[in-house]
């Protein structure tokens, strides 16, 4: 057979089926088996078991969340000057793990918000999404953001605080924290009503992290409420520049000043000193953030002897008109064994002899008051303390006020608080209780709890605008009758024309005041290097002429330029008044070109 023949057979042999080998197929089906059934498994694992946590996943990865801060409340003052109002910025946000050109990124925000470059790529390479670039862009920036389309970076509306009048009042206003909530004054104290709802901005975005137009939801923030206060812009700033007059005159330690409206214990100005600046806390200092005008205690010296004065005739246990011996300016008090000397600082100049009340209170005489002292005893002039409202918190909304010091009724004897108290000593108080009490003497012996807020409410859109529930506040009560009040009034107007408020006197008004000056204590001693001085007023004061104003100023221990309560703190209460009265235009009652009786 030949070569042809020998492929043919080849051919056919080929052609000719294998004997068969079932094992292979079933191998192949069993792999085939498990590999579907493996599937099947792991699809029910996915989208029966795990379905719903993978589809949030999903979810969670293609929708972005964003939180709306919601603008804060205004503040304003009682004539609605604002005083304090948020202003719409932008806040940029990188997300580095959705970024897809950093070095266009850093290049490009380099160029517009002016941020140092090795910031920007600091940020850019943090392993962390949502970090906070910079904040404070305005709309021009912020719009040349947007146009960069810049993967992995977005914007955020936030809102800054602004003090239109600067650092007008910062111990009353406060400031805001930068977690957005109130640190001080009234910002801390209404920061619930201030605070408005923030919303929320769902969104879709892409593979690399850009924002995608459609699928967007928004529930809008609801701006926070708003708080007008009794605080009147004008009569603020001139309190402050006349007490930074006498700050630096007399360099004090510290220093207060209140201006109240004596009808209705509205507050129209407080100032204290030291003081800060509320746009810039970075120099900020934990001991000026004290308000002296409700934080400070101090021994209130003679501002308090026409209140126990007017108590102690409303007891019958004087009258203004009696004539009380002053020994000469120094006298010894003896009960049994027990025996005080007490001496006036008229001593040196061979004293007083007799004195009627209202003269003792003209010449502030510490020997007449503390008669009077004795005359009322432990338990009357206690009564008489608590009904000054001395030693309890008067309610004025605003942090860190004190109850000043009154100590118990058990401690007190003739020969201590009944002498030393009517002096203004054994007790002490703040500068808003003291103003508050005068202030009831002031408005006919009637006593307003002090009132800081006016109004508080939100604005709807385009409704009314919703009213916020009015702060409690002491119930008023009756401190003197009417009368007591006339004639404690009428007693003080002899301060500014006979005593020690001459040099102050106002022009064209009438007024009626009190100066004290009181030793402090340093090492439980009293010092004759360290005082305090004070001067309380009000005009016009005048039985035809209701008061418009009461100004109290306290300056604690001056170094310099004296220290008595006539010449530091006196000269910023004339002052005020007399600018308080001329810009309310309240008619004189007083002749404007009467020389001032016995100026000194």
């Amino acid at each position: 057979m030949g070569p042809r023949w020998l492929a043919v057979d080849a051919m056919i042999e080929a052609s000719v089926p294998a004997d068969s080998q079932p094992w292979r197929m079933a191998i192949a089906a069993a792999v085939f088996a498990v590999l579907f059934g493996w599937i099947v498994t792991r699809l029910h694992h996915l989208q029966v078991e795990n379905g719903a946590s993978l589809t949030q996943k999903g979810e969670r990865q293609r929708l972005r969340t964003l939180d709306l801060q919601a603008p804060r409340g205004s503040i304003y003052d009682a004539n609605g000057v604002p005083l304090a109002i948020s202003d719409g910025r932008w806040a940029v946000y990188a997300d580095p793990g959705y970024m897809d050109d950093k070095l266009r990124a850093t290049v490009e925000l380099n160029r517009i918000i002016d941020l140092p470059r090795a910031d920007l790529r600091a940020h850019f390479e943090s392993r962390f999404n949502g970090r906070r670039i910079a904040r404070g862009i305005d709309d021009r920036e912020a719009e040349a953001i947007k146009k960069l389309r810049l993967a992995g970076i977005s914007l955020r509306r936030e809102y800054l605080r602004i003090t239109p009048e600067r650092d007008l009042a910062p111990h009353v206003l406060g400031f805001v924290l930068a977690d957005g909530h109130g640190g001080a004054g009234v910002e801390q104290i209404f920061d619930s009503q201030l605070t408005g709802v923030p919303g929320k901005e769902a969104y879709s975005v892409d593979a690399v992290g850009n924002p995608v137009l459609i699928e967007r939801e928004s529930t809008p923030a609801r701006p926070g409420g708003n708080v007008q206060l009794t605080l009147d812009v004008a009569i603020q700033r001139e309190l402050e520049a006349a007490m930074q007059i006498a700050v630096d005159k007399h360099a004090p330690k510290g220093a207060a000043g209140i201006v109240v409206r004596p009808a209705t214990g509205e507050i129209l100005a407080m100032a204290s000193w030291p003081t800060f600046d509320p746009t810039d806390l970075s120099q900020l200092k934990t001991e000026h953030l004290r308000n002296n005008a409700i934080s400070f205690v101090y021994e209130p010296g003679s501002t308090i002897k026409p209140l126990v004065a007017g108590a102690a005739v409303h007891e019958r246990l004087a009258t203004w008109n009696e004539r009380i011996f002053c020994e000469n300016g120094r006298w010894t008090y003896r009960l049994g064994r027990a025996a005080r000397t007490i001496s006036d600082h008229s001593f040196k100049h061979g004293g007083h002899q007799f004195l009627t009340v209202v003269e003792g209170i003209a010449k502030s005489d510490n020997i007449l008051m503390a008669k009077l002292g004795l005359r009322m005893g432990p338990e009357k002039l206690f009564d008489w303390i608590q009904r000054f409202r001395f030693g309890v918190r008067l309610g004025i909304h605003l942090p860190g006020e004190d109850a000043g010091l009154v100590n118990p009724l058990k401690t007190w004897n003739p020969t201590g608080a009944c002498i030393s108290v009517p002096m203004g000593h054994e007790i002490a108080v703040t500068p808003l209780q003291m103003a508050m009490a005068h202030a009831a003497v002031a408005n006919g012996g009637m006593w307003n709890p002090p009132r800081l807020v006016r109004r508080i409410w939100t604005t709807t859109g385009g409704g009314p605008d919703r009213e916020g529930a009015y702060p409690t506040l002491p119930e008023p009560r009756r401190m003197f009758s009417p009368d007591d009040a006339s004639q404690i009034q009428s007693a003080m107007t002899h301060t500014m024309t006979e005593g020690t408020g001459q040099k102050v006197a106002l022009k064209g008004y009438s007024s009626a005041g009190k100066t004290g000056t009181t030793e402090k204590l340093v090492n439980n001693r009293y010092s004759k290097s360290n005082h305090i001085g004070s001067f309380v007023c009000w005009a016009p004061a005048h039985p035809a002429a209701p008061p418009e104003f009461l100004v109290l100023v306290v300056i604690d221990d001056p170094s310099k330029g004296g220290h008595y309560g006539s010449e530091t703190a006196a000269p910023v209460v004339q002052r005020v008044l007399q600018f308080a009265l001329e810009r309310q235009r309240v008619p004189y009652d007083q002749p404007i070109d009467e020389p001032k009786a016995n100026a000194r």
